[in-house]
């Protein structure tokens, strides 16, 4: 449908902010400290400080989402998260590029609320999980190689003072680029039909898409509906929380502290991450999604994830029992063997748990529309919260238990994950919104 790759696309360039961001301060966090006093405790939490922000705005914006609508709210994102982006490019002190993150990361929580959201709610049930993998899997991933690629060219010719804000200061251009779009977006198809029908709305849809929209007000109290959501946004966020916690910390360390230890440089990492293993994972994910369904693709995806960082654990901890000498940083044979092992987790991971539960489609595929969106803001809260506390504390913990204990929790992390997954959480595919849940509670009655 015209509409849905409409609202990919629009959706879509917010999330490829977010890649961008988040791996732009990874890849110059070792510049800034050149030029920025910064001590451990300093730099957990100004890489964190964009999690805060998101963590406030996204239970605003997604409050706010289910009584004004979603239209109403976007644009803002996008725009908080400019502004956010070139202040950063001229922030002078540590206080002024935190209060940047704070703000740009505003930006990517009310975008985490919004955009899983729309694309759900005007995708056909036949083909959801695809567009949202593509919304936010793959435009991701393309955001965090675009930092990369910048960051490359940038250090060709520009001195390193500049090299920083360069980089950081460009993230604002996807974002401004889909301000206008954003805000000429229709209300959602399912928002029009079940909360708030708009006549001028629906005329729009139907002239513009060839769409006609069934009007069918679900009358229901907001309360009742949220009673009858929160077991799912409870377990939807518990699972979001546990895969950020694990994907952030390496998504934003992995380029400086895990690439230390494979023997690459930090761009040279994400290129080899997203183009050999994140790519092609999220490929077969798009391909299989809409027909083996969500539940089987997250728990295949988390035990691959557990397996190879269980082996790559180990060779950090003791490389003796792969056969090398011990070793405080993998170099040679062994460097090469970690570097298989990581490449491995992050393909595992991109078949099922980075493009599904990471894509923010989980708690919108089983929330009520009319709790829709302060369901996706408590889940985007509780995540963003976490993982900024763990982001902050990373970099301590990693000096009491070393990188190879930090990546065996991860491995437990997903273990629990993907029981968690193929135990408590109903799927979804194929299955139209609000009638994921709907026959469970008609067997109650």
């Amino acid at each position: 449908m015209k509409l849905s790759w409409n609202s990919v696309l629009v959706s879509g360039m917010g999330v490829f902010t977010d890649g961008y961001n988040l791996y732009s301060l990874s890849l110059t966090i070792y510049i800034i400290q050149h030029y920025i006093s910064l001590t451990r405790v300093t730099e957990g939490l100004l890489v964190a400080g964009s999690y805060f922000g998101a963590a406030i705005s996204a239970l605003i914006f997604g409050i706010l989402s289910d009584f004004k609508g979603r239209k109403r709210m976007y644009g803002i994102d996008v725009t908080l998260m400019s502004i956010g982006a070139i202040a950063q490019a001229f922030s002078q002190n540590y206080a002024e590029l935190f209060a940047s993150r704070f703000l740009l990361g505003m930006g990517i929580g009310a975008d985490y609320v919004l955009s899983p959201i729309i694309v759900a709610e005007n995708a056909e049930a036949k083909n959801r999980g695809k567009m949202m993998v593509i919304t936010f899997a793959v435009l991701w991933g393309l955001g965090a190689v675009f930092a990369a690629f910048v960051d490359q060219i940038s250090s060709m010719f520009l001195p390193l003072n500049v090299v920083w804000r360069v980089v950081l200061g460009i993230g604002a251009i996807p974002a401004l680029s889909v301000i206008i779009a954003r805000r000429r977006l229709t209300e959602t198809l399912i928002y029009l039909s079940k909360i708030k029908p708009n006549e001028e709305e629906l005329q729009k849809i139907k002239t513009n898409f060839g769409v006609l929209i069934g009007v069918n007000v679900d009358k229901e109290k907001f309360i009742n509906r949220l009673k009858a959501s929160l077991p799912f946004i409870i377990i939807a966020s518990i699972l979001w929380l546990l895969y950020d916690i694990y994907s952030s910390t390496f998504a934003i360390y992995g380029p400086i502290t895990i690439a230390e230890n494979l023997g690459l440089t930090p761009i040279m990492f994400t290129y080899v991450a997203q183009f050999l293993a994140g790519i092609p994972g999220q490929l077969i994910c798009i391909f299989l999604i809409d027909k083996v369904g969500r539940k089987i693709l997250i728990t295949i995806g988390y035990a691959g994830v557990a397996v190879w960082l269980i082996m790559y654990s180990l060779l950090l901890i003791d490389p003796y029992l792969f056969g090398f000498k011990p070793m405080k940083v993998l170099t040679g044979e062994a460097a090469l063997l970690g570097f298989s092992f990581y490449m491995l987790n992050y393909f595992f991971s991109a078949i099922g748990p980075a493009s599904i539960i990471g894509s923010a489609m989980v708690t919108p595929e089983l929330a009520f529309t009319k709790v829709r969106g302060t369901g996706q803001a408590v889940s985007v809260a509780v995540d963003r919260f976490a993982s900024a506390t763990v982001i902050s504390l990373f970099p301590s913990l990693v000096n009491v238990i070393g990188l190879g204990g930090m990546v065996g929790v991860y491995a437990l992390i997903a273990l629990v994950s993907a029981l968690i997954t193929l135990f408590l959480v109903p799927e979804t595919k194929g299955k139209e919104l609000d009638n994921v849940i709907t026959p469970s509670l008609q067997h109650k009655q």
